[in-house]
């Protein structure tokens, strides 16, 4: 990342007062059954078709405070395609029979949580409501 992009990107970090935290990798293995590639120099990413039966993919990226959900129909066709930034939280809630990926975000204007339910079956929900 150039310097002058990583202290804008520090500096935005400051004045919100916040940092994107994440589970241990190990956990997305432990509840979904599939491992977090590493597949950038601070980013991740879950492969969730073999456990859905979808194509979806959900990445993140801890410095850059970003998550990204992709889900193709079968001729792989875009269904969602999700970036957003101002994540704060990202969290595995596996209770009452389902399992799913909680994002939690923060700006200077806005708040908003993306789910993505894995189990029983897939699904979306995304809120985002100004702060």
């Amino acid at each position: 990342m150039p310097s002058l992009a990583k202290f804008l990107l520090d500096d935005r970090t400051r004045q919100l007062g916040t940092e994107f935290v994440t589970p241990d990798p190990s956990e997305f293995s432990s509840a979904l059954g599939v491992e977090a590639e590493v597949t950038g120099e601070t980013q991740r990413t879950l492969k969730l078709e073999d456990v859905t039966g979808e194509d979806i993919t959900f990445s993140y990226d801890a410095n850059g405070r970003s998550v990204r959900l992709a889900w193709r129909n079968p001729s792989g066709r875009g269904v969602v395609n999700i970036f957003r930034e101002g994540a704060t939280l990202l969290r595995v809630n596996d209770e009452g029979g389902r399992t799913e990926l909680v994002t939690e975000f923060r700006t200077m204007d806005t708040v908003g949580v993306l789910r993505l339910q894995v189990f029983p079956h897939a699904e979306v929900t995304e809120e985002s409501l100004f702060a």
